[in-house]
């Protein structure tokens, strides 16, 4: 009786098994994100509470106006708080305000 040989089928290299991508978490209805506004500190900066200067259009030109002027630059989000009815509690949210 002829032996029978096994069928083996040889396999190149294997990829890994990808991980899936993470997914950031959803957002909550009408929670979007808040535009940014850039200014420079004043000149006479040097006090406890920030003191805002000029604004400028973005952090780019932020950074190097910081650089040359030797001032610091602050990043502001505007927000304001909304009552959310619709659970069992009411809760105090945040919206990001939009500037037109």
């Amino acid at each position: 009786m002829a032996a029978e040989a096994a069928a083996v089928e040889i396999k190149g290299p294997q990829p890994l098994a990808q991980k899936p991508a993470r997914r950031r978490p959803a957002r909550a209805e009408g929670q979007r994100e808040a535009p940014v506004r850039y200014f420079l500190g004043a000149k006479d900066g040097d006090s406890a509470s920030p003191s805002l200067g000029r604004e400028v259009g973005n952090e780019n030109e932020a950074l190097i106006e910081s650089l040359k002027n030797g001032a610091s630059y602050y990043v502001v989000s505007e927000f304001r708080a909304v009552p959310d009815m619709t659970g069992k509690a009411p809760t105090i949210r945040k919206e990001a305000v939009r500037n037109q």
